[in-house]
């Protein structure tokens, strides 16, 4: 009996004592963003809890797809993870195809923390609420800007509630988007507080409409979408953790539970709340609940805007 409770014991999985070896945190995005500050943080506070190294493998391009990617081709044994934004569940819509299916070749783990979209434009444009920003764009032909789909079909959910007719104008990256605006070579944009921040502080751009349920703490002066009379509006960004499919569910379970633990601690809340963001860390079950009505969601909201897959 002996021999075989060894034997037994012996024949267990080796993801039985998870984490047995060095965790990867694939980040899709440039080094430097939002993202990637996350990451960096969220990973230096995992090594001593999870035991084992954790690093930080930055994979951008292609709005995030080619770092997810290697994420969900990646073993299913419960070291590797990739943190992504609303993108995620965006691109499917966007996208006529993908290497990878959105839904099934990668699981949820954890949502890590939100944070509200800011819509903004030149400091001396004649507006400065969401419905002002719509009275002045009925009167000149004009154009909104976004660096990525999710903030490409915020800015086309809003031109399609307020019927507005403006020209989508697409970027590389945050920073081009608030630099052509303190240029006033855009009409307005739509982009994170964290990027917005720098401009707005410096006088060059001005934010106009914020996405949250409440005003920003940041920016207690601008109005939300919602007080504006754009109920459905109240969307935010989200930094999520994925695994691939397959991964056991002990080591997601365990994984979620040190995440949640780390960005609730009060030098990561600080770290968070400089980007605008707030820390969620629900269970996987939850999260896993909210990704399938999410995917719903902008999925109708793409065909509702008309925005054609590339």
């Amino acid at each position: 009996m002996l021999l075989l409770g060894i034997a037994a014991v012996l024949s267990l999985p080796s993801h039985a004592a998870f984490p047995d070896k060095t965790v990867r945190l694939i980040v899709p995005y440039a080094a430097g963003g939002g993202t990637d500050t996350i990451a960096r943080h969220l990973a230096d506070k995992l090594r001593p809890r999870l035991g084992q190294t954790v690093i930080v493998e930055n994979k951008a391009g292609a709005d995030g797809i080619i770092g997810t990617d290697l994420a969900a081709k990646a073993a299913p044994d419960g070291h590797t993870y990739v943190l992504v934004v609303t993108s995620h569940l965006v691109n499917p819509f966007f996208k006529k195809k993908l290497p990878f299916d959105t839904l099934k070749d990668l699981v949820g783990v954890t949502r890590v923390a939100v944070s509200p979209m800011v819509f903004v434009v030149n400091a001396e444009f004649p507006a400065s609420n969401p419905r002002e920003l719509a009275l002045a764009l009925r009167k000149t032909p004009s154009s909104y800007g976004s660096s990525e789909s999710f903030t490409r079909l915020v800015g086309a959910m809003y031109n399609q509630r307020m019927k507005l007719d403006v020209t989508f104008i697409p970027y590389k990256g945050g920073a081009p988007l608030v630099t052509d605006i303190a240029g006033n070579s855009l009409g307005y944009g739509v982009t994170t507080l964290l990027t917005a921040k720098p401009l707005i502080a410096a006088g060059k751009i001005k934010p106009v409409g914020v996405t949250s349920g409440q005003r920003s703490p940041l920016l207690p002066q601008v109005a939300t979408m919602v007080e504006s009379g754009l109920a459905d509006m109240e969307i935010y960004i989200s930094y999520s953790l994925y695994a691939p499919a397959k991964t056991p569910r002990e080591a997601l379970e365990r994984m979620q539970a040190e995440v949640s633990a780390v960005i609730h601690m009060p030098e990561m809340v600080e770290t968070l709340a400089a980007q605008a963001a707030t820390p969620v860390g629900n269970s996987v079950s939850a999260f896993n609940e909210a990704v399938q009505k999410e995917a719903l969601f902008w999925e109708k909201l793409v065909k509702e805007t008309g925005i054609e897959p590339e």
